[in-house]
This record gives structure tokens, sequence and C-alpha cells, in this order.
């Protein structure tokens, strides 16, 4: 077993279905509503107070794992595309379990053996960037598919290789995210200092452009620590598309920035957040790097952050 499905809540009954899967190779969910306190009736008696449907499938190491094998690929080459996969249905032809990763480029393939709605359903998946599952009606029978969205890992470009960008560096891996360091000291872009690190580039500000495609990082953080340097490479940004551009600092050191940049600072002011990090109180480093990417994340998802037991208190009354 490798980690929980549901907080470690589901695991034991799960064991007892996969045996099957087991036995006869075939694809099948299991469906667990917890929306009620009578939940007891099917031996759990969990009380978490909500539903899920897990779908179990044998992964054969001759088959490549399929479709984790796909995954794997689409992760590796920065392709991004949906996962479609059977989780109920009736049809010879489209069984449970059946599932195909396409990237976008793909939906025009002649050979792709998929009915017209579930290629449209799939294309709309993409936009939306959104898992979610649709029935279909197939020839006479009911198909249920669902639809998830594959991006390529995200990307964080930090500028500035001193101490304090390791346990950033960390934290972000730990996220799954790629991390990228610049800076314009060649000593401190050392392989043995950040091996983690996805890329480590030596790069003045006037260079940093040409070196990277900055339009691919979803997120920047200055920590150069020196705001000449950091004028020096705003500008350069400003031209980007970077949606998150975090600096250290106090609020009137981000302003003094923006300030420098002349008639660029309206290019980029609404996507620069300065100080960095959600307010955790955080004095060491790991713990500035944990308030940094808690940032991040929140903006990403357009949240400000907040307990959530506090919010669940307001929510109530």
């Amino acid at each position: 077993m490798r980690g929980p499905v549901e907080r470690g809540c589901l695991e034991s009954d799960l064991k007892e279905h996969a045996e099957r899967i087991f036995a006869d190779g075939r694809a099948g969910t299991v469906f667990y509503d917890m929306r009620s306190p009578g939940d007891i009736v099917w031996g759990l008696g969990l009380g978490c107070n909500g539903a899920v449907r897990v779908m179990l499938q044998l992964l054969k190491a001759a088959e490549g794992f399929h479709p984790l094998d796909a995954l794997a690929e689409a992760v590796e080459n920065d392709r991004q595309g949906v996962l479609m996969t059977v989780v109920e249905s009736a049809h010879e032809r489209f069984p449970v379990g059946r599932s195909e990763f396409v990237s976008p480029d793909a939906f025009e393939d002649d050979q792709l053996r998929w009915p017209g709605k579930i290629i449209v359903a799939a294309r709309r998946a993409i936009a939306a960037d959104k898992p979610h599952s649709e029935l279909h009606r197939v020839e006479g029978h009911d198909i249920a598919v669902f639809y998830d969205p594959i991006r390529p890992l995200p990307r964080l470009l930090i500028v500035g290789a001193g101490a304090d960008a390791v346990p950033l560096v960390n934290s972000a891996l730990a996220l799954g995210w790629r991390v990228t360091i610049a800076d314009y000291r060649p000593a401190h872009i050392k392989p043995a200092r950040f091996p983690t690190a996805a890329s480590l580039v030596y790069s003045p500000p006037q260079t940093l452009a040409e070196k990277l495609p900055l339009d691919r990082f979803e997120a920047l953080v200055m920590m150069t620590h020196n705001f000449e340097y950091d004028a020096r490479y705003l500008k350069v940004i400003a031209d980007s598309r970077i949606p998150f551009i975090g600096l250290l600092g106090p609020e009137a050191r981000k302003s003094r920035l923006l300030d420098s940049l002349g008639d660029k600072a309206s290019k980029i002011e609404a996507r620069v957040f300065g100080p960095v990090g959600l307010d955790i109180g955080a004095e060491t480093p790991e713990e500035i790097a944990l308030s940094i990417m808690a940032g991040i994340v929140a903006a990403q998802n357009r949240r400000h952050g907040g307990q959530l037991a506090r919010q669940q208190a307001f929510a109530d009354g």
C-alpha cells in the first residue's frame, strides 16, 4: 500500500475490493456515502460527512502500467492534455477502466477511437481546467467518462541564490514545482548548493529574458537582497507575463522598486506581492519558505489564506 486514499479511512474496505480486481482483472468502482450519521450501515461508521467514488484498476507491467506511463511521459515532456477514463459502462468496446491521455494537438487524429461527443467533452475539460465526469449515450449504452486535465508541473523562478533560497527550493519541490534559480554571481550557482533544482542559470539582469523563457513560469521570487539588482531584474521581468512576482522586504521597499520602473510599473504592479507570503508569524528560513509557497498557492487558487476553522465559524454565524 502506498499513501492514503481518504486520510486512511477507506483502505481496509478497499483492500477487500482490490482482491477481486487482482483475481479477474476487471476494473470497477466503489461508492462510499458518508453524508449521513447512518453510514454505520455498511460497517465503517467513519463520520467523515462526504461522498467518495473510487475506481479500482489493475496496472500491468507488461502494459507499461498504463495509464501511469502516459502521465509520466506527459509530465516529463511538459505536455498538456486530458486523461479520459471510463468509470461506468455496459458497452463492450468501452469497458470500465478504458483510458487514454490525449493532448490538444491529437484531437484531429483519425486514429483516436473515441466517439465524437467524448472528444468534444475532452476539449471542454482542457479549456475549463477542472476534473469532472460526464454521462454519454453511445450506441444505445450509457457511458460515464471521467475527464482529468493534466498540466505541466508548475515552474518557480528564484532570482538570487543566497542561503535562504535553499529552504524555498525544498518547499517548492515538496509541492511538485520545478525550480529554476538565476543569479548574477557565478560563485553562487553551484549544483552542490542546489542539487534538487531543475536548472541553475548564471544571468545578469540584462540577459535574463534571453536565457530563460520567462512566460513559462507561474511564479517568481526575488531574493538577491540587493535593491539595485532587484530593480534591474524587475525592468526585464515587467515585459513578461509571469502572474506572481514576490518581493522580500516591507511594503515600502516594494513601492520604491515600483517607482524605479517608471512607466513600466503599470505593467507589473498588479502582479507584484510584497512582502511576499502569508502572515503566519514566520521567523526562520524554513518558516519563511513555507509562508512564501503558501502565498503563491493561495494566489493561484484566488484565496486570501487564513484559518479554515475561523472561516467556518464565520460561515456558521
